[in-house]
């Protein structure tokens, strides 16, 4: 199942725009309480086949991690459960140049 690709600019622009949007942060907590984007909700890679029902699937979602592997799989799992706005932001928060919350 194919996912669409965001680069940090993408998701910047959609954020502006002031579209509905949920941003799913992957990682685990101690990384995420060391940065994460404003407004993400953190579930956690090993816990997404639990709780994704938690994220709506007729909402523009971006999933993020540090690289963009753990969020490229969380991303698949989400299209396969029927998630058809699904972004994986390529880079992760290695690549992420927008505002940071601690």
């Amino acid at each position: 199942m194919s996912v669409k690709q965001w680069l940090p600019v993408d998701l910047k622009e959609h954020i502006k725009s002031g579209k509905p949007l949920q941003i799913v942060d992957v990682r685990e907590p101690m990384e995420f309480r060391g940065g994460h984007i404003p407004g993400a909700q953190l579930i956690p890679l090993g816990h997404i086949q639990v709780r994704h029902q938690e994220i709506d699937p007729n909402v523009d979602t971006v999933v993020v991690c540090r690289s963009g592997a753990r969020s490229s799989m969380a991303a698949r799992f989400l299209a396969q459960m029927g998630h058809g706005k699904i972004r994986n932001l390529m880079g992760g928060m290695n690549h992420w140049d927008g505002e940071v919350h601690f």
